[in-house]
């Protein structure tokens, strides 16, 4: 008895392709997910200034010609208080003038979002690793 396989050639050659196919196209899923979350985020800030919304950047990390990861940040000083708001404050200038500043809610505008994004990333990537022939995928986190 003997088995014949046909296209073992293509489907050995298909696998070795893979890994460069798998990469370009997370790649792309990495920079337009990330595109988007920062164009969320910067249109969800409040706009007194639009300060806060224009500092918000995007920089993708490239690794052999080929996009690994992006990182979206914002270096603002005002984005942390934004984020995680402010107690009431009270004290008193060396002239002896007392001062009340208020109390600022934490608006959560960066890290939800990115958390969404990263969920949305993690399906996206898992999808296409499915779809390039992977049989199984596992959460390593």
């Amino acid at each position: 008895m003997s088995v014949r396989w046909t296209g073992l050639a293509e489907y050995k050659a298909d696998l070795a392709q893979m890994p460069e196919a798998c990469a370009a196209e997370a790649g792309q899923l990495v920079e337009t997910i990330g595109t988007a979350v920062k164009e969320e985020i910067a249109h969800a800030y409040p706009r007194l200034t639009g300060d806060l919304g224009r500092q918000t950047t995007v920089t993708p990390l490239v690794k052999k010609g080929l996009v690994v990861s992006v990182v979206v940040k914002n270096p603002s000083k005002l984005a942390a208080i934004v984020e995680n708001g402010s107690e009431a404050r009270q004290y008193v200038t060396v002239n002896g003038v007392k001062h009340l500043t208020g109390r600022m809610p934490a608006l959560h505008v960066f890290v939800p979002r990115i958390e969404r994004a990263r969920r949305t990333l993690t399906e996206q990537l898992t999808a296409m690793v499915l779809r390039h022939g992977a049989t199984k995928v596992t959460d390593a986190g």
